[in-house]
């Protein structure tokens, strides 16, 4: 049977901005500090994830009976395995995101290089969102797999899989290059999202419906007593009723973790958040996005602020839950008005604690298929697609603001709220907080230059 090399580059190492590496750096110092004082101790993360559907696809075609080796791109690169790699694969597969494309790109150049025989592939998320444009802007692929689950895995080899093939367990982590606890743990119970917010793509997916408790119970035996376990469904459960049934199931295990998960204010109730708590979550992440409504009408999102600020009292009068934020600078229609209404909003809810943390993350208009942004107001000024990057110089302008406008508001946020983050917990400066370990995140200990050149 053929030898596949599966290619995870959902991660990767970019150098980024000293400007805002610096603002980055505190952040992380002040989140240690806080997590530490409202959660307790527990294991730190580890640096390093896989990707869920790369794995699935791993997992279907070893049960074909290929041979298959999964490897990080990181790895792929540093330990220079196309030189090392005592045979040759019939099959290199890269699993990318945006930004990662270009670069495996040139990667599948060389290898096809050095062996002309082998049959390189692209697929991962963005592919399934933009497979005309990433065709189009790289066609040095043979193949290009889309889809989902055994439809994408079958894309892989060539073939339809046969719908005999065991689907269970899901994944199989013998295959990952590295034990569980040397990841960080990123598990579902259902893929897709009931909402279509313009500016993701989780709604464009189709449903999948997995394990209750994500398979925790399966691998629970494996992993550290307070290992940080993160449920990456869009909105825990996808629905209110299957978000009980979840709790009830996580309760059962009698674990020993510390969970996590992203859930939509709309299914935040009395009853759910009591549920959560006693399910053994200890962190939950809702979308705020931004306060100014005009903009959230423009881009799909139907909650409107005050209902997130609503379920946030709520929460905060039923539970001890560490309760994160998460918000979007730049989208379409943001003004300098709505910068400073936002930061205004952020530092209030901040200097009072009604939450615990905010993640502000820069809007990227990725290029899709059939979805043009220009009557958003996106106007892009960047074709290079490893510029798509939460962390980089925006890649468009609108016509309220300019790139270098939507930058600096977007670093001016981050300021915001470090500076309000550290008075809620009665500090000025992040030096007062002693020299407490860094929390670790991929923006600060994985970022890191890489040239093309080496390819």
């Amino acid at each position: 049977m053929e030898t596949v090399w599966l290619i995870d580059a959902t991660s990767y190492k970019k150098e980024i901005d000293q400007e805002l590496l610096a603002v980055k750096m505190d952040y992380f110092k002040i989140k240690s500090y806080v997590r530490m004082q409202r959660i307790g101790h527990h294991v730190l993360p580890v640096q390093r994830t896989f990707s869920t559907g790369l794995l699935r696809i791993a997992t279907l075609l070893h049960r074909m009976g290929y041979e298959v080796k999964y490897y990080h791109l990181n790895d792929f690169m540093e330990q220079n395995i196309v030189e090392r790699a005592k045979e040759v694969p019939d099959i290199v597969a890269f699993g990318c995101v945006c930004p990662t494309i270009p670069l495996c790109s040139l990667w599948a150049e060389k290898i096809k290089s050095r062996c002309a025989k082998v049959i390189t592939v692209v697929g991962g998320a963005h592919v399934n969102v933009a497979l005309k444009k990433t065709m189009e802007k790289y066609p040095y692929f043979d193949r290009y797999s889309f889809g989902y689950d055994k439809e994408a895995a079958g894309r892989v080899v060539h073939r339809r899989i046969n719908e005999e093939i065991a689907d269970m367990p899901y994944v199989d982590y013998s295959i990952l290059p590295y034990s569980l606890n040397e990841y960080d743990m990123n598990i579902f119970t259902t893929l897709g999202c009931p909402f279509r917010c313009a500016y993701c793509q989780d709604g464009q997916m189709p449903y999948l419906e997995y394990q209750l408790d994500g398979g925790l119970g399966a691998i629970q035996g494996q992993l550290k007593p307070g290992k940080l376990v993160h449920f990456f469904d869009s909105t825990l459960g996808y629905c209110e009723s299957r978000l009980l049934e979840v709790c009830k199931v996580l309760k059962g295990l009698n674990h020993k973790f510390v969970l996590s998960c992203d859930i939509r204010a709309e299914f935040l109730t009395e009853k759910t958040v009591e549920a959560l708590v006693a399910a053994g979550f200890k962190e939950i992440r809702i979308g705020l996005e931004t306060v100014d409504h005009k903009v959230l009408e423009k881009n799909s999102r139907k909650v409107l602020p005050d209902t997130v600020m609503d379920k946030i009292k709520l929460v905060r009068e039923n539970s001890e839950l560490y309760l994160t934020l998460y918000t979007v600078s730049g989208l379409p229609g943001f003004t300098q008005e709505t910068y400073r209404r936002n930061q205004e909003i952020y530092q209030h809810l901040l200097e009072t604690r009604s939450v615990d943390e905010i993640k502000n993350a820069q809007y990227v208009p990725y290029p899709r298929d059939g979805i043009d942004l220009a009557d958003k107001g996106v106007i892009w000024k960047d074709e290079k697609w490893e510029n798509y990057d939460r962390q980089s110089y925006p890649v468009y302008e609108t016509k309220e603001l300019s790139r270098q406008q939507i930058w600096e508001g977007f670093l001016g946020t981050a300021r915001t709220i470090n500076r309000a983050w550290l008075k809620g917990w009665g500090y000025d400066s992040v030096d007062e907080l002693g020299n407490g370990e860094l929390y670790p995140e991929y923006i600060v200990g994985s970022y890191l230059k890489e040239d093309a050149r080496k390819v």
